[in-house]
């Protein structure tokens, strides 16, 4: 860990710092610290991120709520550590980080677990995947030696796979439980951008958004945009962008992606988040899975609403496009999915 590209990143991405510091080391009342937050340009880390501020906000308002971004977390450790008090709520940014595909953040959720053991300590709804060869073998033991010596460790899960391996490998002690619980970009707060203008007109062109890195499973991808770029209209997107991302600028970068899938007429994706930006902005989405299978995992939580048509393949999902009916804008329903999150807030409230 280089602390001083990392002390650079916080003084970018983060001017404010010091005073949020000053605040958590004055703070009288509970706090809420989130930490592992994103300051890279992964959008749907951002989301969760906003997310679960207004999850807080919306359940927990008698705390006092404190972000802290990941480069905050490596190089102010001790400082945040010294303003801790037993009944302050200890969280862990959600996303698909946990096993061994990130290690570095892997360990982060380690340290967090094993620096407050008097604490309640609360993993957002996660993506658990360790490799089966003898590295992720490896690094699954050592976590679950460190999970299992901590009395209070509430582990939400985003999809059946990551419960059910959590539920069997993991011996919890005292109160820590494994709960699953829905991505909490899912929340959907404010994710909806204005619909009034003339959309129809703008709903013309396919947007395709395939991943290129450790999760990628996908091999044939520029002969499929080559194919289906000879029938339609399309737009290569991303939901990561090639630049840092300042927190005060989070909700603008955040809106600029939402925009776009909200004007295109279908998705094509194997990312996780690019499928719920574009349910959530009421654009339908042909997915495919990746390789830790949180894709078709968390597409359980919104199949009711007729927006997610699964593909085995990207010949699949070209075949799946070509034989669709017209697609139409449908509005995301955040209430279908409210239960959920009392219940999230209900579990981390109880003593």
């Amino acid at each position: 860990m280089n602390i001083l590209k990392e002390k650079i990143k916080l003084s970018l991405s983060y001017p404010g710092w010091h005073s949020m510091m000053k605040k958590m080391q004055n703070c009288q009342k509970k706090k809420v610290i989130l930490i592992g937050t994103p300051t890279h340009g992964n959008l749907g880390d951002h989301a969760i991120a906003i997310q679960e501020k207004y999850f807080f906000e919306d359940y927990f308002f008698e705390y006092e709520y404190f972000e802290i971004l990941m480069p905050m977390y490596h190089t102010q450790k001790q400082r945040i550590k010294n303003t801790v008090k037993p009944d302050d709520l200890i969280v862990i940014s959600g996303g698909g980080w946990m096993g061994n595909y990130w290690l570095h953040n892997e360990i982060v959720i380690r340290e967090i677990v094993e620096t407050y053991p008097k604490n309640k300590v609360i993993i957002f709804p996660q993506t658990v995947y360790y490799s089966q060869d003898e590295f992720g073998k490896k690094e699954y033991k050592i976590t679950k030696q460190i999970f299992e010596k901590h009395n209070n460790l509430l582990i939400f899960a985003r999809e059946q796979n990551s419960y059910k391996f959590i539920k069997k490998e993991f011996e919890l002690n005292g109160k820590s439980e494994v709960y699953l619980a829905p991505d909490m970009v899912l929340y959907g707060k404010n994710i909806i951008t204005k619909v009034e203008c003339t959309r129809a007109k703008k709903k013309r062109f396919i947007n395709v958004c395939i991943r290129q890195d450790c999760e990628a499973q996908q091999n044939n991808v520029k002969e499929f945009l080559l194919s289906i770029k000879k029938k339609y209209d399309i737009k290569e997107i991303s939901t990561v962008v090639n630049h840092p991302v300042i927190l005060r600028k989070r909700i603008r970068e955040l809106q600029k992606v939402w925009k776009i899938f909200r004007d295109g007429e279908v998705t094509i994706t194997d990312r996780l988040h690019a499928m719920l930006f574009s349910v959530l902005n009421g654009t339908p989405c042909i997915v495919l899975d990746n390789k830790t299978g949180k894709v078709f995992g968390v597409a359980e939580w919104i199949k009711d609403t007729n927006m997610v048509i699964k593909a085995e393949s990207l010949d699949d999902a070209f075949t799946k496009l070509k034989k669709g009916k017209t697609y139409k804008y449908k509005e995301f329903e955040r209430e279908q999915l409210k239960s959920y999150f009392d219940k999230m807030a209900e579990i981390i409230g109880k003593d």
